[in-house]
């Protein structure tokens, strides 16, 4: 058995575990912890926050420890291990720093082990198309709203990056009639239509049964991803669609409007927070998953 150490970079939260490796597509993830990412805060705040997650995994992951991979938000770059995010309000404060470099330093462990970074939003399309709620269909795009919204297109499990002039990654920054699909649809974009701050959505959205008026702005919200998503369905070819992300915990609420607008299957995510796992160790370390 093989077992990689696996972190998940989101904008709200770091998940930590790890991915024991039994042969090829055959594997399960021990979760170890989740913990906030400040990801507005100073470098050292932020550096602090990975290096604990890190930490984490790797204890987990134990004797048979054989590398880290970790998601990381976009823009990303996964070859120098540098983040190069700036304007979106997490993560600028390491702008261009060697995270590889500052979490061998500060996980000595790592120093002889493989580190590898892939983008989170391909690790959350990669996990649930091969594992989760895509297997079956060949052709799947998974849209995972969270602090943002990410798009990951999959063909029989691989990476599609390109579809002629369109990169899909870049899907979510088109425009709808409320203004970037990024700012509108994701769970900021539901924050705004309540008017609440987006920490404060969960626990707005938490009670069951909700009042009649939460429950029909989370339905608008629905169609308005579901209208946006329509037109790439023949765009890129689409046998169907996964929604993940923080949102997918409230699906129950703007799912039905969401599928009347799509004439394909569109599944709610399965996995959970091993889904962006699997994904990242089959694309950081392929000849192992």
């Amino acid at each position: 058995m093989t077992t990689i150490a696996t972190l998940d970079v989101g904008g709200t939260s770091i998940a930590a575990g790890a991915v024991a490796v039994h042969g090829p597509n055959d594997a399960h993830v021990v979760l170890s912890d989740a913990r906030p990412a400040h990801a507005d805060g100073d470098r050292e705040t932020i550096l602090g926050q990975l290096s604990a997650a890190v930490g984490a995994a790797v204890e987990v992951a134990g004797s048979d420890l054989a590398g880290v991979a970790i998601g990381f938000p976009g823009p990303f770059d996964v070859e120098a291990g540098t983040a190069l995010i700036h304007g979106l309000f997490k993560y600028e404060s390491i702008y261009g720093v060697d995270l590889r470099a500052e979490l061998r330093s500060s996980v000595p462990v790592l120093a002889e082990l493989p580190l590898r970074f892939v983008h989170d939003n391909e690790a959350a399309g990669v996990g649930e198309a091969v594992f989760g709620a895509g297997r079956g269909f060949h052709r799947v795009l998974t849209v995972t709203l969270g602090t943002g919204v990410g798009c990951c297109l999959t063909d029989r499990g691989a990476v599609i990056q390109w579809v002629d002039d369109l990169e899909v990654e870049k899907l979510a920054r088109r425009a709808t009639p409320e203004g970037r699909a990024d700012d509108v649809l994701s769970a900021r974009g539901l924050a705004a239509r309540y008017g609440i701050e987006r920490q404060l959505l969960a626990d707005h959205l938490a009670p069951r049964p909700l009042p009649g008026d939460v429950v029909e702005v989370a339905r608008r919200h629905g169609a308005a991803v579901g209208a946006f998503l329509r037109p790439a369905i023949a765009e890129l070819a689409l046998d169907a669609i996964v929604i993940g992300g923080g949102l997918a915990a409230a699906y129950d609420l703007f799912g039905t409007p969401l599928e009347a607008e799509l004439p394909i299957p569109c599944n709610v995510e399965m996995l959970g927070a091993t889904g962006p796992m699997l994904g990242a160790v089959r694309l950081a370390f392929p000849d192992v998953l």
